[in-house]
């Protein structure tokens, strides 16, 4: 092991995620290339589909046949683009699991590594997606069960002078639940953020995964929240950056498909080199969690010297908790 673990607080992680990002850059956005890849195919089979693309200009498709097949090409490609988001994040989780523990890997070793837990994977990131649904779903219920009666009752009652009134409080209804449900969106994530490293690094099932998350995640969840935010935000000021530079480019070129590949080239780069970052630093939130609640270092250690009767270090962990 390269450095012992123990408790880090929130700069610590944040510098120590800079520090193994840029001591592994290539091996880090060679992982993540995936997921901004898999994005470009999403795009690219959009376009092929004739919706909305600088492609196609005259986007005028109208029989029923046309429109069914631009659905199904728009979730294959969707399909695609999560799946490879997915597997490049959990190659992402391998890759830091062996790093920060003093192991050498790869690429492709990374990617190898995930041979016989995709389905797991797969299942683990489906189950928090429907957690997202259901939530949403909930959301829309509620503004039509509080809403629409209200709006029909105010009408009923006062006729067309009560219209702009019920509209104003259809709109701030309708606004403080869509901010509702983008808080219960939050809370999902924050619950669920470790559930892909729990599932990659001690081979658990879906629903075990969910259950591991909860319980490591418990009393750090707002470090869970800066850690993304503060990644998110460098995301988005490359992207944006790359794009504005790309879009600018393209504006010379009076070539509109020059002009697509130049913005898919820019959102593939700033996807690959700022990607990894959330998930490096997710994952060693993870470790720093299992070393402050089960004294992960501890058994390592012990494993390390072959004690016997030592716990694993690598163990299927019982803790309970709920999903």
């Amino acid at each position: 092991m390269t450095e012992p673990l123990r408790p880090m607080s929130t700069g610590q992680l944040l510098d120590h995620t800079f520090a193994l990002y840029r001591k592994h850059f290539w091996l880090f956005v060679g992982i993540a290339s995936l997921g901004p890849a898999a994005s470009v195919i999403f795009q690219l089979l959009t376009v092929g589909g004739n919706v909305g693309s600088p492609f196609s200009p005259n986007n005028q498709a109208a029989n029923a046949a046309v429109w069914a097949k631009l659905g199904f090409i728009v979730f294959v490609g969707y399909f695609i683009m999560l799946a490879g988001l997915a597997i490049s994040h959990a190659a992402t989780v391998k890759a830091v699991a062996a790093v920060h523990l003093g192991h050498e890997t790869s690429v492709i070793g990374a990617y190898k590594a995930l041979w016989g837990r995709l389905w797991s994977l797969f299942g683990t990131c489906l189950l928090i997606l429907l957690w997202m649904v259901l939530w949403g779903i909930l959301g829309i219920v509620v503004i039509s069960a509080i809403v629409i009666p209200f709006s029909l009752l105010l009408r009923a009652v006062g006729g067309a002078a009560t219209g702009p009134a019920a509209a104003v409080f259809a709109g701030l209804v309708g606004f403080a639940v869509v901010a509702l449900v983008f808080a219960g969106f939050i809370a999902i994530y924050v619950r669920y953020a470790l559930a892909i490293q729990a599932c990659m690094v001690e081979n658990l099932g879906p629903r075990a995964s969910l259950k591991r998350s909860v319980f490591l995640s418990k009393g750090s969840r707002w470090r869970v929240v800066v850690i993304y935010l503060i990644f998110l935000l460098l995301s988005l000021i490359l992207g944006l950056g790359l794009g504005g530079i790309a879009g600018f480019a393209g504006a010379f070129l009076h070539n509109k498909i020059a002009a697509a590949v130049l913005v898919y080239l820019a959102g593939f780069i700033a996807g690959s080199v700022t990607g990894p970052l959330a998930t490096i630093g997710l994952s060693l939130l993870y470790y720093d969690e299992r070393v402050r609640k089960e004294a992960f270092d501890l058994q390592l250690m012990l494993s390390s010297l072959d004690v016997p009767g030592a716990p694993s270090a690598t163990a299927e962990q019982t803790t309970p908790a709920q999903v």
